[in-house]
């Protein structure tokens, strides 16, 4: 279980890191209008990625192959295969004819965007884009394929190539519009091919299988949570293109941070948990309970501290990690660090939502899950529209809201199943406390010693994480936390 939780975190940290370093490429080489277009362009096969890529093929498939005899999977997994490349197809005709009506839902009137050439590049760069569903779901049907089998490799570490890709024609062929676009497209094909090799005999095959209408019916609610989810993206999008020039780019700058975060230290420990809790459900509730609980206990602990840290040093890590190749606008570097901060305060909830939300698939309980999943959504969208006109920081605190509401939702149904509603808020509890601490000193830096430029933004970093630290480790044996315990493997 532990290699399988560490090559899954390696291969998410080798992918994140590379995301980073391919935001940089981005940041430095290409205007800030373009990058607004872009991103705004980006969110239409990021639309329908969860509905027919990660979200929906992981999450509900994996427990459908790992029900299946080792024959049957594989006839699955054809058949399985042979589907999504139609439905994706049929998405990709609609997405290219109707790509000026899309784009007219996403940028609100009275942007910068509405001009006329900037508004023919976003639809430009949507129809460019949308072939990037394909290979992602694809990618993704793959990952389940390798997971489902317990091989966590080759899917960890297929996003190396994605970014890979990416950077290269970037760097090739800097300001160009149609580079920028395939070079998403691009990547998307080599994080599918990759994969590949490693489904030894697998190839597509049309034609049903009984283990359809299992599959679908596990798919239904993730279907049903994403399209609220993306529903949310729509109004945020619409949102964020009100404000000038830049303050698009600058969210997704930070939302790059964010899910670096918690793709590193809740999204892959719960990916790597799964196949075991799907299993512990069925054969030993007991073993069910305490692997969720301590799960739940390890994450808090790390989240809380990473989740303050992101708060305090935002502005100096804005400046070094999107500052490597060149100097980011001011408008860039203030909209991004703004975002990052209030961002800080979503990380705890909403990583630990990421592990209870899989205890809840794994015990069957998928209606209950989606349920709360809409309502967080729901809630996170009119959070979004109650506080647009607050500026970026407020915005983006409407996250950090609904994840506590989920967080809370969650745990209520869990406890149903035995697993401790109060051990849950305890851990929370003692990772928020210190993590708070954290946040003020950083916060305290940056009023000290305020930073624009790579150069002078380091040393605070440095002195600011380190302090972070120390602080967040020095609250958290105050207040009785097993920190030895928790950095120990037989936690």
């Amino acid at each position: 279980m532990l290699k399988n939780v560490l090559t899954v975190m390696l291969g998410t940290f080798s992918s994140r890191v590379f995301g980073l370093l391919r935001q940089a490429v981005f940041n430095a080489l290409f205007p800030d209008a373009l990058k607004d277009a872009f991103n705004v362009a980006y969110r239409v096969p990021n639309l329908l990625r969860e509905l027919l890529a990660e979200g929906a093929v992981q999450n509900a498939l994996i427990p459908v192959l790992k029900g299946l005899s080792e024959e049957e999977a594989r006839r699955f997994s054809r058949r399985f295969g042979a589907f999504l490349l139609g439905i994706n197809l049929m998405a990709l005709g609609l997405g290219y004819l109707f790509a000026p009506q899309i784009a007219l839902l996403l940028v609100a009137p009275g942007s910068h965007l509405r001009e006329a050439e900037s508004f023919q590049q976003v639809v430009f760069l949507i129809r460019l884009l949308l072939p990037f569903l394909l290979f992602i779901s694809m990618a993704a049907l793959f990952s389940a394929l390798l997971q489902a089998q317990e091989r966590f490799g080759p899917s960890s570490f297929a996003p190396v190539a994605f970014n890979l890709v990416s950077i290269l024609l970037m760097a090739l062929w800097p300001q160009d519009p149609t580079a920028l676009g395939l070079s998403v497209t691009l990547g998307g094909v080599f994080q599918a091919l990759i994969q590949l090799p490693f489904l030894k005999g697998f190839f597509l095959e049309w034609g049903f299988h009984p283990a359809f209408k299992t599959a679908l019916f596990r798919m239904g609610p993730f279907v049903f949570t994403t399209s609220l989810r993306q529903f949310l993206n729509l109004v945020l999008v619409n949102i964020l293109t009100r404000y000038p020039q830049a303050a698009v780019t600058g969210f997704y700058n930070a939302e790059v941070v964010f899910q670096m975060v918690l793709g590193l230290f809740a999204t892959s420990p719960a990916m790597a948990l799964f196949p075991r809790l799907s299993t512990l459900a069925r054969e030993d509730p007991g073993g069910f309970a305490r692997l969720l609980e301590g799960a739940l206990a390890r994450m808090a602990f790390f989240l809380g501290l990473l989740g303050g840290g992101l708060t305090g040093l935002a502005p100096y890590l804005v400046v070094v990690l999107f500052g490597l190749f060149g100097p980011l606008s001011p408008e860039n570097r203030t909209y991004s660090a703004q975002v990052l901060m209030a961002m800080g305060f979503a990380v705890l909830p909403w990583g630990l939502n990421t592990l209870l939300l899989r205890g809840l698939y794994a015990l069957g309980r998928v209606a209950e899950a989606v349920l709360v999943s809409a309502l967080v959504f729901a809630v996170n969208t009119l959070g979004y529209w109650a506080l647009r006109e607050g500026g970026l920081f407020a915005l983006n605190l409407a996250t950090a809201l609904a994840g506590y509401l989920g967080f809370l939702l969650y745990l209520r149904l869990l406890s149903r199943a035995r697993v401790g509603l109060r051990r849950g808020v305890l851990a929370w509890a003692r990772a928020f406390l210190p993590g708070l601490g954290a946040a003020g000193l950083g916060v305290g830096v940056q009023a000290l010693w305020p930073a624009t430029t790579l150069k002078e933004a380091l040393p605070p970093l440095v002195l600011g994480g380190v302090g972070s630290v120390l602080t967040y480790l020095g609250l958290a044996w105050l207040i009785g936390v097993p920190v030895r315990a928790l950095l120990s493997r037989r936690f």
